[in-house]
């Protein structure tokens, strides 16, 4: 698995770092859109993945299927702004 992180997300990461906040993708239900990706402050468990990247530890919670995805990483929304995780075929 492969992550691109954006400059934006990059600085919203780092507070969470500073913080001492654990970083998790999980999945969540977004009704008639399917599965989205979100970024929560979650402690890894037992059959969770942690990944090293650009000096973050990401937790990758054991209900995403990214295997052979690059996950993309971004900050931002018209409205709320949230992270934007969005898994690609690699």
């Amino acid at each position: 698995m492969n992550f691109e992180i954006t400059d934006r997300a990059k600085e919203k990461l780092l507070l969470m770092k500073e913080q001492n906040l654990p970083i998790t993708i999980m999945r969540y239900p977004a009704g008639l859109l399917g599965i989205k990706y979100i970024i929560v402050p979650a402690k890894q468990t037992e059959n969770d993945k942690l990944y090293n990247v650009d000096g973050f530890d990401i937790i990758v919670n054991k209900d995403c299927e990214f295997e052979n995805k690059t996950v993309k990483i971004d900050y931002g929304g018209l409205v709320l702004k949230d992270f934007i995780v969005t898994p690609k075929v690699s």
